[in-house]
């Protein structure tokens, strides 16, 4: 019998695995086999077949499919011998496979215990929605888990993380699960337990957080499944902060993958919430704070909606084309200013012309608007309502084709209103300034317009009305003609009299009209005459913040349309210096912007006023926005014509050093076999920039963020462009990138990243800097307090970082014949031998394996064999796994002379990721 029951079992198994169409059957089969079998003999037959799909690591369909169906039929078990309203402990079976599992759980094998943890993820799962199971059994799971989550192996640890998914209770804040999935998801060192835990994790306020920051993880599947968690909960639970920072994170996001993920699930699933409603979903990003992103959500949206489901959504008369100007809102105007540049961007003309009147019809619109909103309003929001739509409108403008004349010149009067009147903004400004430079194309009568409402808004007219007395000859001519008038009043008073009594009543009604029109002629006269003049009287020129903050908004913005100085941008330049003492910080920067602006149309003006902006640095400033406009109109001159024009590579301070240097000639000798050209330029760059450069440099060690940020751009970019060429700002650059304290600095580490990507393709002298700052980067960190934050900072990862954009692979053409590990492993061996060397032996032999040797030179070979002998001579090394990294280096001089590559060496981190 049971020789009978145990062949039915091996059957049994072998049959399920093939697909899972059968499993039916076979579970009724197995069942069949359970019930009659005595429970030790089915469970002995029973175990010896599970046992053996547990030690398959490798994802394969028959392995999975066994697993699926042991896990089926033990559910099978557990309902048919349990309900909701059930206290009988589980069945036996259920009961001796969960001690099996949990018993085995820490096995030797990696594939048995990977084994484990999934298949009791698929036996949670598969006891239905409505399981319970013993407080203790769950305590003992979470124990087991718990442990397989410190596993080495993140594989392990991710399926440990499934299996503990159902044991979890979002709504206790003390749930352990809970706490130990916040821990994995924010300190977890491998991308794949940390997605298996944004894809497990129950949803709260705790748990929010923490994916919220997992949306900028540097893994892009991380990303994904952040977003694909946050798109399951309602967007109520999510401030107006959150939203927008979700939005402009996710739609600018550099991996496709999460870009469509934003795009086509979080997107969708927030407009859902809102019933579709584009216009409740604005309302729901703060159209006037968050525009930018709005714009974005909506073009993303437009997509995959039709034209007709848009146009339905646009409150607008069907008769004007317009919005009536009583139901203007900033999420109505938003959203028509989208659709009117999506149909715009389609080429979707018949749908654009039933949503926007001709050119003139909108300027009187926006105009009606203008006057409905001039009286002053005590709300300081409706205010700022007002002009964000008003905004929006004009942004509409800029989409109307301008071969309409009379609709131009309509534009063209009502931004000059615009400008001349008190209801804008900066943003304003800038919008009807560049798009006037379509309006008018000349760029001499553009300037020449500008120029005088500047002018006007500068110098108004103001008209003073005088009044004269009149002369004694004046005086006289009336009295005459005053007593005429009262003869004629007498005779037509007495021919009135008469008409009455002839009852002549038509008469004397006339009679009267004349009578009183004389009377009122006497009065007049009577009056003291007074002759009135006017008077246009210039007031004095006006330099009040608000005045001066448009007056340069409109300078700033239209020199970006032009591309050489004229004489009447010059005289707008020095509105532009004037304004540089202006007590306002506003008015200050613009000046700076206005003046750097001038300095890139006219290089003699650069080479006059750029001390200037250095100057700028020597001020005390509360507003370190003054500083960060400086900054880049410093590096914009720098960059367009390089330091040398500026004579920033001789220093009057190393006149004498440089004459002494050139007094001596050396003579010329064919000994040196190699010699970097750019050599020489670069010490020279080094010393006589020095203090311009020392200036730069030690801004990427200020506390402002946003300082640092547009100091390391504008550095980079030197770089980059080969204005400047330095080893140490290398090292300053490389060690800011790793700095924890730049952690949340997202965008200046991608300006980093992206720096670094180009520099070593882009610059050909790029392996030559990097060799250079190689020892003096560690040596910096190396020789830093305790108390700084480069102590956090392991030096392995540095030293890494550096030798990985130095392979040989990444070499510019043309300098084939230099490998900088071949350099790099004398230095590497040298400070292992100075006793005098802070920087830790471990990472310099750990750097050993990261070097890619170029070998064709047997002299080279030999030099090297002999400097390791030396080193293995001297140093004893007491940890076997560093001594491990030394024999296998060793092993590289012996390899083939036909590969270039370093030998792999083995570490626990890659014997992890094979497992």
């Amino acid at each position: 019998m049971t020789r009978t029951t145990c062949n039915n079992i091996k059957e049994i198994f072998y049959n399920v695995q093939f697909n899972k169409t059968c499993h039916p059957s076979n579970i009724k089969n197995l069942k069949k086999c359970y019930e009659r079998s005595n429970e030790t003999n089915f469970w002995n037959s029973f175990i010896s077949c599970f046992k053996v799909p547990l030690i398959f690591a490798q994802r394969h369909p028959r392995v999975e499919n066994t697993l699926e169906f042991v896990a089926k039929f033990a559910a099978s078990l557990y309902s048919s011998l349990n309900n909701d309203d059930s206290e009988e402990p589980m069945c036996p079976f259920l009961t001796k496979l969960f001690d099996f599992l949990l018993t085995n759980h820490c096995a030797r094998d990696i594939a048995v215990r990977f084994r484990i943890c999934h298949f009791l993820n698929m036996l949670l799962n598969s006891l239905g929605d409505q399981a319970f199971i013993d407080d203790a059994l769950c305590d003992k799971i979470i124990s087991s888990m718990m442990k397989r989550l410190m596993d080495k192996s993140p594989k392990i640890r991710a399926q440990a993380v499934f299996a503990l998914q159902r044991l979890q209770d979002p709504t206790d804040d003390q749930c352990s699960v809970i706490k130990v999935y916040i821990f994995h998801a924010s300190k977890d060192p491998n991308a794949m337990v940390r997605k298996a835990v944004l894809k497990s994790m129950g949803k709260n306020q705790s748990t929010l957080q923490v994916v919220l920051r997992r949306t900028r993880d540097v893994d892009e599947t991380v990303r994904k499944a952040a977003y694909d968690f946050i798109s399951k909960i309602t967007v109520r639970s999510l401030t107006i902060t959150q939203r927008d920072q979700l939005l402009n994170d996710g739609l600018k996001d550099r991996s496709d993958m999460v870009k469509n993920t934003v795009e086509n699930v979080l997107l969708p699933s927030w407009l859902r919430h809102f019933k579709g409603d584009f216009i409740d979903l604005i309302k729901a990003l703060d159209a006037e704070i968050g525009t930018g992103v709005a714009v974005l959500a909506l073009d993303s949206l437009f997509k995959n909606t039709s034209l007709n489901t848009l146009l339905e959504q646009l409150p607008i008369d069907k008769e004007t084309k317009l919005i009536p100007v009583n139901k203007l809102t900033s999420e109505t105007v938003l959203y028509w200013r989208c659709l009117v540049k999506y149909l715009q961007n389609g080429s979707c003309t018949e749908e654009l012309e039933r949503i926007l009147p001709e050119l003139s019809t909108f300027c009187n619109y926006i105009s009606d608007f203008l006057m409905t909103i001039s009286t002053p309003q005590n709300e300081t929001w409706v205010n700022h309502m007002h002009k964000f739509i008003l905004l929006q409108l004009f942004e509409i403008t800029t989409t109307y084709d301008l071969s309409d004349e009379v609709g131009r010149k309509n534009l063209n009067d009502l931004i000059r209103n615009i400008l001349m009147g008190n209801f804008w903004t900066e943003k304003i400004i800038e919008c009807v300034v560049a798009h006037l430079q379509y309006i008018i194309p000349d760029v001499h009568t553009r300037l020449d317009t500008l120029a005088n409402i500047i002018s006007e808004i500068r110098l108004p007219l103001k008209e003073v009305m005088t009044q004269t007395q009149i002369s004694e000859e004046q005086q006289h001519e009336i009295n005459i003609k005053r007593a005429k008038l009262k003869v004629q009043l007498l005779e037509l008073k007495e021919e009135e009299y008469q008409a009455i009594q002839d009852k002549q009543y038509l008469e004397a009604d006339n009679l009267k009209n004349q009578i009183n029109k004389l009377n009122e002629e006497i009065i007049k006269l009577s009056e003291k005459p007074q002759t009135e003049t006017i008077i246009n009287e210039e007031i004095k020129e006006k330099s009040d913040s608000a005045t001066m903050i448009k007056c340069l908004t409109i300078i700033c913005t239209m020199m970006q349309s032009v591309t050489a100085l004229t004489p009447t941008l010059k005289s707008f330049m020095q509105i532009a210096l004037d304004s540089l003492d202006h007590p306002s910080d506003t008015v200050h920067i613009l000046a700076l912007k206005a003046v750097s602006i001038c300095c890139i149309l006219n290089k003699e003006l650069a080479k006059q006023h750029i001390m200037m902006l250095f100057l700028q640095f020597s001020l005390e400033q509360e507003n370190l926005d003054i500083w960060i406009a400086a900054l880049k109109g410093i590096f914009d001159l720098l960059l367009l014509y390089g330091l040398e024009y500026f004579d920033m590579l001789e220093n009057a301070n190393d006149n004498t050093v440089n004459r002494s240097e050139r007094s001596r000639t050396k003579l010329f000798t064919d000994t040196d076999t190699e010699i970097s050209l750019s050599s020489v330029h670069r010490s020279e760059a080094e010393r006589g920039n020095c203090n311009f450069i020392k200036i730069l440099a030690g801004l990427l060690d200020n506390a402002d963020q946003g300082l640092r940020t547009v100091a390391t751009e504008g550095l980079c970019k030197l770089l980059l462009h080969r204005r400047i060429s330095s080893s140490s700002l290398l090292s300053r650059l490389i060690i800011l990138c790793y700095n924890p304290v730049n952690d949340n600095d997202f965008y200046l580490r991608q300006c980093l990243s992206g720096f670094f990507d180009n520099f070593v393709t882009l610059v050909p002298d790029a392996q030559m800097l990097l060799e250079e700052a190689y020892l003096p980067t560690l040596q910096i960190l190396c020789n830093a307090p305790d108390i700084s934050p480069l102590q956090e900072i392991d030096p392995y990862d540095i030293s890494r970082f550096i030798l990985n954009l130095t392979r040989h692979e990444l070499r510019k053409p043309g300098t084939e014949n230099y490998c900088a590990h071949n350099n790099l492993v004398f230095t590497i061996l040298a400070e292992m031998l100075n006793t005098t060397s802070k920087i830790d032996q471990e990472t310099l032999i750990k750097s050993l394996k990261d070097l890619h040797l170029d070998l064709d030179d047997d002299k080279f070979k030999k030099n090297l064999q002999e400097a390791i002998n030396k080193v293995m001579e001297t140093i004893s090394v007491s940890d076997k796994q560093l001594l491990k990294y030394f024999e296998f280096f060793k092993k590289q001089l012996h390899a083939p002379t036909d590969t270039t590559d370093a030998v792999d060496i083995p570490t626990d981190e890659d014997t992890e990721a094979d497992e």
